[in-house]
């Protein structure tokens, strides 16, 4: 029993020995960093924001706690990189304000210490992931597109196509020439669909870029490469198409397609539309296949259409033709009018309604022509679409694709002739149908813009 007492005490007296060696190493090492009196820690930056910028951040925060404060020390590349900021308090509170220049592109951690004058320390403040920006980022950005460009007397109106709001784009900056010659630059927000440009000059360009700010507390912007020359056209539809129709099918401006005639048209077996002719339009035999026969009625249809009741189309259909099955097969079916047009430029559009082509030997044409007619499916198919126009038979032209059930698109053909020329201009189409299967075209509006000479 004395034997194992004396054990259980060597125990406890080498326990008590080792507590007390660490007890002094500790000790030891609290005198090398308090230099024999208590540990100083010198008080911390508050309120730290990093802000993000191109090759470049602004470290700012707040100096609140410690009046001894004598100098900050920010650290970057886990600390193989530092900047030393000195520090006079005078107030209360005093404010940190510094930039980090000539960083590279990319993640950042950062470290930032306060020390006093006798060199201590503060507890580090860290902020990790802080981007930073550069030329690959500017490289990544998207000009807003136009989706078109309109001038009403001295009004010039762009409407924007789309771009992911996410991004950081914050505004077009645009400059124009105005009526008295004076260029203005104006700013246009990237959530606004349309921009007008007020007291614009006739046949003069603009220019635009769209601005970025990569994230809300982001300190520098950045530009997309201006895009330069861009011209607006002037809305000459009413000047050189009659009939147009509507562009905007479901707004509450603009006439819709109109028949020749109300009273007259053809119902075809099955079909609980009614056909007429199409006014104002010239269309051949082969368009007009409702009725008892070729050239009867056709071109103009009242359906349901994007949105709208009743809506007027301008149409090519065959199939479904029980009665007159070679009534099925429209060979070049034409619809189309013929301006004497100034010298200029030209844009033509067209909306289609729907378009189902599901026969590979269907195909359709958007199509302006120099001449009193518009060429043939197979003609256009061995042609190459032009951008000036000066021989008899010079086209420019579209292909035009199916469309998905309900999805309407727009089409545009652009051309210039130098001087004032017959242009005929609509379309062409070869649709092959059964007793069981149709293939259409269906027309909701057209528009011509032009920048005359």
């Amino acid at each position: 029993m004395k034997k194992m007492l004396n054990i259980k005490l060597v125990l406890f007296l080498l326990t008590i020995g080792i507590a007390a060696l660490t007890s002094c190493t500790k000790m030891d090492d609290f005198k090398q960093y308090s230099e024999g009196g208590e540990i100083s820690y010198t008080g911390k930056v508050d309120s730290l924001k990093i802000r993000s910028g191109r090759n470049r951040v602004l470290v700012q925060g707040l100096f609140i706690s410690d009046r001894k404060v004598t100098k900050c020390k920010i650290y970057w590349n886990s600390r193989q990189d530092s900047l030393i900021v000195p520090v006079t308090r005078k107030l209360a509170v005093d404010t940190l304000k510094t930039y980090v220049n000539n960083l590279f592109e990319g993640s950042y951690n950062f470290e930032i210490i306060t020390y006093d004058k006798e060199g201590n320390p503060s507890i580090p403040v860290v902020k990790s992931g802080v981007k930073v920006y550069g030329d690959n980022y500017a490289a990544s950005l998207i000009n807003m597109p136009t989706a078109d460009i309109s001038l009403e007397g001295t009004t010039t109106t762009i409407t924007w196509g789309g771009l992911d709001k996410t991004s950081g784009a914050q505004y077009m900056d645009l400059s124009y020439i105005n009526t008295a010659g004076a260029t203005i630059r104006t700013k246009k927000p990237v959530s606004a669909a349309t921009a007008t440009l007020l007291d614009y000059k006739y046949r003069s360009t603009f220019d635009y870029r769209t601005v970025y700010l990569p994230d809300t507390m982001a300190i520098d912007t950045f530009y997309t490469a201006y895009r330069t020359g861009i011209n607006a056209r002037t809305d000459v539809t009413a000047s050189f198409i009659a009939n147009p129709g509507k562009m905007a099918p479901g707004s509450a401006t603009g006439t819709q397609f109109q028949p020749v005639s109300t009273s007259q048209g053809a119902v075809v077996s099955g079909n609980t539309a009614t056909w007429r002719r199409l006014a104002s339009w010239t269309s051949n035999a082969q368009a007009n296949n409702w009725g008892t026969g070729f050239d009867t009625y056709g071109t103009y249809v009242q359906r349901t259409a994007e949105n709208v009741t009743n809506f007027g189309s301008m149409s090519m259909e065959a199939g479904k033709n029980v009665t007159t099955p070679a009534l099925n097969t429209i060979t070049n079916g034409k619809i189309y009018q013929t301006q004497l047009l100034p010298a200029g430029e030209y844009s033509i559009e067209a909306r289609v309604g729907n378009a189902s082509l599901a026969s590979a030997s269907s195909l359709s044409y958007f199509v302006a022509s120099v001449g009193s007619q518009i060429p043939n499916v197979e003609v256009l198919g061995a042609k190459t679409s032009l951008s000036t126009l000066s021989n008899t038979d010079d086209a420019s032209f579209v292909q035009i694709k199916p469309s998905a059930t309900g999805v309407a698109y727009t089409i545009t053909i652009n051309f210039t002739i130098n001087q004032p020329t017959q242009v005929s201009f609509g379309f062409v189409a070869t649709l092959i149908g059964t007793t069981t299967t149709n293939n259409y075209l269906k027309i909701s509006g057209t528009r011509m813009k032009s920048l005359a000479f």
